[in-house]
């Protein structure tokens, strides 16, 4: 396996996403990368030796002004872990840790926080073999992830948890990782600050949120495809055209995709669609665009010197450019984009139950009179939207004021990548739900499997072919299972069209 070279090349959300999932990752810190930490070290204990270094040579937050003793300064860095590390909360994923320790290690490698390249090497051993440090989840609000980079400080040193990188629970405390992990190291003046100032896990979080979502674009395009050559829709509403009467981002490139989706679909059958199916390239192209506007701030955040202070050219410098602001905005919009989205996708599932749109009968269903068919779908559907739009609340209406009002503001991007985690789970429901009813009618209707959706209907062969009232939980599960497999089948189809 080739090693994912951090430290040359600027580390992508992909490559983070891809790294998380994959198990152990094969991970090497670049000659000039080991350089600038080095550099940025030195310059570090020079200045500390010269002049008043936040967190180095004081205390943190309101005891900024506290000046920490020569002989007093390892041990400060070790109680500045052991204060800071909280330790409350659920264990974060596996996925989620790992992706924390290859960011931060891609942030340690542009050399801006003075880190020892001992911690460095640390995290690099961590990411190649070892178990993973468990890290909890309470605590961070978008200044910096203070409470979780602790107890990775901490676990480096031997005092905090670890766990198989395949588990969570059950968990041990104080259990030191084993003797080839490479990870046990001791702490060392001015280490606690420089590896606490980051938003490491924020954007771990967040790729990982982005990544679902961007997927669950592609999904949802398939799923409205298949809705689309069930109801007979009107292919106008993508035409080249009306992209270019207004070239918003994301609705070019969602309406081309929808062309060669509904290629071979029946004559429409309307002039105009329910909003579900006419006004899909517009809401689509708005999800498309604020995904987009994650990872652009993603692709600067992961390979970021935010560290507070940031050493440059020899300098030492105090700020708050570590604040999670941006980060959190792009994910409030993201999640917020979810939303139209997936009301539109439980739009063309209830489309389907209707006689007057599908031609079949009223909630697909057959057996004797009254019989309800697939209608708790749209039972189903708005509970999970409900819970998506209570997830779409921006996190930074929130505000706080903490260390005796010292910091007055908070972005709670930690918060707003929970919710990003929790909404995509909530539109993989949605979207499953418009799956199995729109195969159901297709099926019902004995449309031919072949054409561009071809491959697309091939993922459904396992949906239970029965019609008669039954509960709709396994197939629903079927689909959400196969929505990645949908995805890559969209992908596939639209870049060979």
């Amino acid at each position: 396996m080739t090693a994912l070279l951090i430290g040359d090349e600027p580390l992508t959300p992909e490559a983070v996403v891809a790294a998380a999932r994959g198990g152990t990752i094969d991970v090497e810190l670049s000659a000039a990368a080991c350089d600038r930490i080095a550099r940025s070290h030195a310059a570090a204990e020079a200045a500390a030796e010269q002049r008043t270094v936040y967190g180095r040579t004081t205390g943190v937050g309101a005891n900024r002004h506290d000046p920490v003793p020569a002989s007093d300064r390892r041990a400060h860095s070790v109680r500045l872990l052991r204060s800071h590390a909280g330790g409350v909360g659920d264990a974060l994923p596996a996925e989620v840790v790992g992706a924390t320790l290859l960011i931060r290690l891609a942030q340690m490698a542009a050399g801006g926080g003075g880190h020892r390249a001992e911690i460095a090497d640390a995290l690099a051993g961590i990411l190649r073999a070892g178990p993973l440090p468990v890290l909890r989840d309470l605590g961070a609000i978008g200044t910096g992830d203070i409470t979780l980079m602790a107890q990775l400080g901490l676990a480096l040193s031997g005092e905090g948890e670890w766990a198989p990188r395949a588990a969570v629970a059950p968990l041990r405390s104080s259990v030191e990782p084993p003797p080839d992990a490479g990870a046990r190291i001791t702490i060392e003046a001015g280490d606690a600050l420089a590896l606490m100032s980051s938003n490491a896990a924020t954007h771990a979080a967040a790729a990982l949120a982005w990544a679902d979502a961007r997927e669950l674009l592609d999904a949802g395009l398939g799923t409205a495809a298949l809705t689309f050559h069930a109801l007979a829709g009107n292919r106008e509403a993508f035409a080249p055209q009306l992209a270019a009467a207004r070239p918003l981002p994301g609705l070019a490139d969602v309406s081309e995709r929808l062309r060669v989706l509904t290629e071979g679909a029946p004559a429409p059958a309307r002039v105009q669609d329910p909003f579900g199916l006419r006004c899909l390239p517009p809401v689509a192209g708005a999800l498309h665009a604020a995904a987009a506007g994650l990872h652009g701030v993603l692709a600067v955040e992961i390979n970021a010197a935010a560290e507070n202070p940031l050493i440059a050219g020899g300098e030492v410098l105090h700020h708050g450019g570590f604040h999670a602001a941006p980060c959190a905005l792009a994910l409030d919009t993201l999640r917020l984009a979810l939303v139209p989205f997936a009301s539109m996708s439980a739009a063309r599932l209830a489309h389907l139950m209707e006689p007057g749109l599908s031609g079949l009968p009223a909630f697909l269903s057959v057996d004797a009179p009254g019989s309800s068919g697939v209608l708790i779908a749209e039972y189903l559907a708005a509970d999970a939207l409900a819970r998506l739009r209570a997830e779409a609340v921006p996190a930074v209406l929130g505000t706080v004021a903490i260390s005796r009002g010292l910091e007055e503001h908070a972005s709670f991007a930690w918060q707003a990548a929970g919710q990003a985690r929790r909404a995509v789970l909530h539109l993989r429901t949605v979207l499953a739900l418009e799956w199995v009813v729109a195969e159901r009618a297709l099926r019902m209707q004995g449309a031919p499997v072949g054409g561009v959706l071809g491959p697309l209907r091939a993922l459904a062969t396992g949906f239970d072919a029965r019609l008669e009232d039954r509960p709709i939980g396994p197939d629903v599960a079927l689909a959400d299972a196969a929505l990645p497999a949908l995805a890559r089948s969209v992908r596939a189809a639209t870049a060979s069209g």
